[in-house]
């Protein structure tokens, strides 16, 4: 079977959940006999703009355009681009896919979707995450509150600095200006988030958002079949209008790790509990960080660089309490293939983000390698973590329940093992791949 998998990014560029999963797909795919191409996009600089180029990826086949996603001249070229558009047109008339599997549509364009349709060829999206119904993808505002669900007017606050024309002119001069970390970069930030919390946006804003979410129907009405990794997620999409027999609960799978044997079991080991992820405000690190002072007898291990998503309630306090604290250590960046290797160095996984994840990937990971997690009883992590039985739910956002579940552990040395015996197996990525396969083969027969 042709198959074309199309995503934003693949690493090591992007090194994001929703990319490794295609990369592991994709592998699995080749491996079971199908021809599988990938179209993605690459921010290059120094070549042309939408210049097109075809490269091997660890023995998969990627088609590359190039967007470096200069200035946007209209809103609605953040999300719809006739020039990446067009170049994935002429792609798919090169390869003649029988199915496209699209992942992610952000920094590509939406009209992609039509592009497939147009040639009579199926659509199968997966729902990585809420990016179709709420462009900054999370359901979190700018001042890092959860957004209660989509509006026009509310979406219109949130983009502000590009649909507001006075707006966009100051923030156009302060991009180029501002580091990727910097105080002033993180006050303005607050500042606009303080900012758009109590103004109203104008009538030309929400028309420019309303624009948006009728596009987006659009082309949901084009997708033939929707995946969605979590329950809590295919419920979101289908309060949107998703049609229920369009939309199909399906979990990724995951590839095998490669793991260091090393037993972690002791009454007398202090236990050691692991961040695995970007080091991001909207992961929730800093209220793990705040949660973490105070206890001795454990160690927090933080894996990961530094994102720049959005910034943090106060910086300067984060850091500092990870440096006056003996009993936290910076691990830095990690490559993928070291996930077994560090999982196989802890004991407990946390993931303690604050908005609504849909299936985080390293909750997945920490089951395979039968390590129990503490995460937020929010959204997806809620459905993937049973409470007492494989992990430790906390209300989300609270510093003193979070630090409860910790000390939880801390003072129960056996409790590791008892949750870690509960950890049901994870799906394969080859069980996931052949689910795939008969989702394909379906679709194919119809139009055949």
């Amino acid at each position: 079977m042709r198959i074309l998998q199309v995503v934003q990014g693949l690493p090591p560029e992007s090194l994001g959940g929703t990319e490794m999963y295609v990369a592991h797909l994709s592998r699995e795919l080749l491996q079971r006999g199908h021809d599988v191409r990938v179209f993605s996009r690459i921010v290059d600089t120094c070549r042309s703009q939408y210049s097109v180029d075809a490269v091997f990826m660890e023995g998969i086949p990627v088609t590359r355009i190039n967007n470096a996603f200069g200035q946007l001249e209209r809103f609605s070229r953040s999300y719809t681009n006739p020039e990446v558009a067009r170049r994935f047109g002429d792609f798919l008339d090169i390869f003649s896919p029988q199915v496209v599997h699209f992942h992610h549509l952000m920094y590509l364009s939406t009209t992609c979707i039509q592009e497939a349709t147009r040639r009579k060829i199926p659509v199968v999206l997966t729902l990585h995450d809420y990016w179709l119904i709420c462009q900054r993808g999370r359901f979190l505002k700018p001042d890092l509150s959860v957004c209660p669900g989509q509006t026009d007017e509310g979406c219109a606050r949130c983009f502000a600095h590009l649909l507001d024309s006075n707006l966009v002119s100051v923030y156009r001069k302060l991009k180029p200006m501002l580091g990727a970390r910097s105080w002033l970069k993180d006050r303005l930030r607050h500042l606009h988030g303080r900012y758009i919390a109590f103004r109203r946006p104008s009538v030309h804003a929400c028309e420019q958002i309303r624009q948006r979410m009728v596009h987006v129907r659009e082309i949901c009405r084009e997708v033939d079949l929707f995946l969605a990794p979590s329950r809590f997620l295919r419920e979101q999409f289908l309060a949107f209008g998703i049609p229920a027999n369009k939309i199909l609960y399906l979990e990724c799978g995951l590839p095998p790790q490669e793991t260091i044997a090393m037993k972690r079991t002791g009454a007398h080991a202090p236990p050691i509990f692991a961040y695995i992820g970007v080091m991001d405000a909207v992961k929730g690190v800093h209220l793990l960080v705040e949660a973490f002072q105070g206890i001795t007898n454990a160690e927090l291990r933080l894996y990961g660089g530094e994102a720049d998503y959005a910034a943090y309630p106060d910086r300067q306090r984060f850091l500092n309490q990870i440096d006056r604290s003996p009993h936290i250590r910076l691990m830095g960046r990690y490559e993928n293939h070291e996930i077994g290797n560090i999982l196989s160095q802890v004991d407990v996984v946390v993931v303690p983000s604050i908005w609504y994840e849909n299936a985080p990937l390293v909750i997945r990971e920490a089951f395979q390698a039968r390590k129990p997690v503490i995460t937020a009883d929010l959204g997806g992590m809620r459905e993937a973590v049973h409470d007492e039985v494989t992990g430790l739910l906390f209300q989300p956002r609270q510093v003193e329940d979070l630090r409860r579940k910790i000390n939880r552990f801390v003072a129960d040395p056996g409790l590791v093992d008892r949750l870690a015996y509960n950890i049901p197996p994870i799906k394969s990525m080859a069980e996931n791949a052949k689910e795939l396969e008969a989702e394909y083969q379906v679709l194919c027969n119809r139009t055949s």
